[in-house]
């Protein structure tokens, strides 16, 4: 018992050792070469405020049911958020988008979502409001 437990506190030093040494050097994690980084996030984003500027009354409800729906892998009963569902899935047959990095950013802009329905009261559509003020600093 005694070895293994000196196995361990010699294997995490030198896990500590080399992770000082590479952050001393500079080095970066080698990646495998890859076609130029994709966003599936901005990719979503746009879809997204496209359906703003398409739509005649865009609603935070369709932005959230669209992106719901995505995430579990399935489409919206109702034809508003089922077109946009269908854009949306289109960014992850994009080349470069992992499956991995497309799950992310639907969690990720879905939470968003959540937080911006407890002001759905005082500021209808905040947030695809939200999404179209932060596209338009960038």
């Amino acid at each position: 018992m005694a070895k293994r437990n000196d196995l361990k506190k010699r294997l995490k030093a030198a896990d500590r050792r080399r992770n000082r040494r590479q952050a001393a050097q500079g080095s970066v994690i080698k990646m495998a070469p890859s076609e130029a980084s994709v966003s599936p996030s901005d990719m979503i984003v746009d879809h997204l405020l496209a359906y703003v500027s398409a739509a005649k009354s865009p609603s935070d409800i369709v932005a959230r049911a669209a992106l719901k729906a995505c995430f579990r892998g399935d489409l919206p009963s109702k034809e508003p958020a089922r077109g946009l569902a269908m854009e949306i899935e289109k960014v992850a047959s994009q080349p470069g988008v992992t499956a991995r990095a497309y799950k992310a950013a639907l969690k990720e802009l879905s939470e968003a979502a959540a937080q911006h329905q407890k002001s759905q009261k005082e500021t209808p559509d905040a947030f695809l409001a939200y999404l179209a003020i932060l596209a338009g600093s960038v």
